[in-house]
């Protein structure tokens, strides 16, 4: 076969590809930290500021300050953005937990069924005609009767019955061979663990296993959704207690995550999370090869632990016959806008924004490497101000010791191998195939220890 024959062949092969394929679209949101008493003079714990600032940054509701969680308002533009930006073939919505507030944690569960209650009457309102899948996060309410309830409307008999129980669920897709696992990730760290967590706990892996190996036998391709996925924040101790009592997975956990995803990297299409207030990615390797990668989405809200960024909302592209992941479509909302308004645009399209052809775990590790390279400071600079959704981007600040960290974040996502990686940029060259021997001992001799 000649040359030009051989490249109408391969033009035809996408062609017939792209026909085959059924694009459909879902939105991912993430962390609301809805703050009920945002305005409220006597519960303005959600901010920092003393009373006559708080009064005079947010009066008629405006939220342009970045030491508060989520107004009433911000909420209501959230969802007036995806109503607008509903396209025809929108098939579900990922919404990734931390609902509430961190500051409404000492109040009583009713007020915080309430809020949640409301935020669940604006989305049900917006997505009329969709299902919307949740996943609990640590600062909401542990699964309850009262919440089944009040998501019924989206989850099946069978989904319900191991929310209840264990706030986790599996929803098979009718139409596809594509299957939706949403985790309950509180169950796996250490600072949020309930008395009869360690068995729930296990309980979930031992479910999570089966239905894995159930979605294989169907040779189905899964999504795995939690709030809070493997790997560590680039600024936080990897396994510490107090990244564990943050919402972090702890080390016996993420190893076993870590494990079960390696073990399983042929059924997994994708994994998404939430909890990282950020936007960035996560790469999961096999004996030095890239089998499986992350997405983690920016937070609603525009206050982090350590971090603030602008509001994020996210629209993914995909190939709803197979889950293969097309394309995402990024919007933010600045909102320090000297105007006052609740503006939203699109902030980037994943494919364009990096120059990435496919989204898969080889071309993420590719791209990894790029931003890993200090000298492509371009680069680097587009990863930084998608971070932190354009909240402020100054590459002066972030040296290459500091670029190689985010690069450890990236591609370790084992708390040992990032601390390592971290201390000695070295070793970051060697090859994965010895850390992976390594990280298969560990996962066998932590679950040795804790059983």
């Amino acid at each position: 076969m000649n040359p030009n024959s051989l490249a109408v062949y391969i033009t035809s092969l996408l062609c017939l590809n792209l026909i085959d394929a059924k694009i459909g679209y879902f939105w991912h949101i993430t962390d609301l930290h809805y703050d009920p008493f945002h305005n409220s003079p006597e519960f303005h714990k959600g901010c920092r500021h003393n009373h006559a600032h708080v009064e005079h940054n947010h009066r008629n509701g405006r939220h342009r300050d970045h030491t508060c969680d989520s107004s009433w308002p911000l909420i209501q533009s959230a969802a007036a953005l995806m109503a607008e930006r509903h396209p025809d073939t929108l098939e579900f919505v990922l919404w990734t937990g931390d609902i509430l507030s961190s500051s409404m944690e000492h109040l009583s569960d009713e007020i915080k069924l309430e809020a949640v209650r409301n935020v669940t009457d604006i989305l049900s309102r917006t997505f009329s005609s969709q299902f919307v899948f949740p996943a609990l996060g640590h600062n909401d309410p542990p699964p309850s009767k009262r919440l089944v309830d009040m998501w019924m409307q989206w989850l099946p008999t069978e989904a319900l019955q191991t929310f209840e129980t264990g706030g986790y669920y599996t929803i098979e897709q009718s139409h596809s061979k594509l299957r939706i696992i949403v985790l309950n990730s509180v169950l796996w760290a250490g600072g949020a663990a309930r008395t009869d967590g360690p068995h729930r706990g296990r309980a979930q892996w031992e479910w999570l296993e089966h239905v894995l190996s159930k979605a294989r036998r169907k040779n189905e391709r899964v999504y795995l959704v939690a709030h809070a996925g493997p790997g560590v924040e680039e600024r936080h101790n990897a396994g510490s207690a107090s990244a564990a009592g943050g919402g972090e997975l702890t080390p016996t956990a993420n190893a076993r995550m870590l494990h079960v995803i390696r073990a399983f990297s042929d059924v997994i299409a994708g994994q998404f999370y939430g909890h990282r207030h950020a936007d960035t990615f996560r790469l999961v390797y096999s004996e030095g090869r890239p089998v499986s990668w992350a997405l983690l989405a920016p937070s609603l809200t525009p206050r982090g632990s350590g971090s603030i960024s602008n509001p994020g909302l996210r629209l993914y592209k995909f190939d709803s016959n197979t889950g293969k992941v097309l394309d995402y479509t990024q919007y933010y909302l600045d909102i320090t806008n000297s105007r006052g308004e609740l503006h939203w645009a699109i902030e980037y399209n994943l494919t364009q924004y990096y120059g990435l052809r496919e989204i898969s775990a080889t071309s993420l590790d590719a791209l990894a490497e790029r931003i890993r390279n200090y000298h492509d400071r371009t680069l680097f600079t587009k990863y930084l101000t998608a971070l932190r959704v354009r909240h402020t981007t100054d590459v002066s600040d972030c040296d290459a010791t500091c670029a190689h960290v985010h690069y450890c974040a990236i591609t370790r996502a084992d708390y040992h191998e990032f601390r390592a990686c971290v201390r000695n940029p070295a070793s970051a060259l060697a090859s994965q195939a010895a850390h992976t021997s390594a990280a298969v001992l560990l996962y066998a001799l932590l679950i040795i220890i804790s059983s």
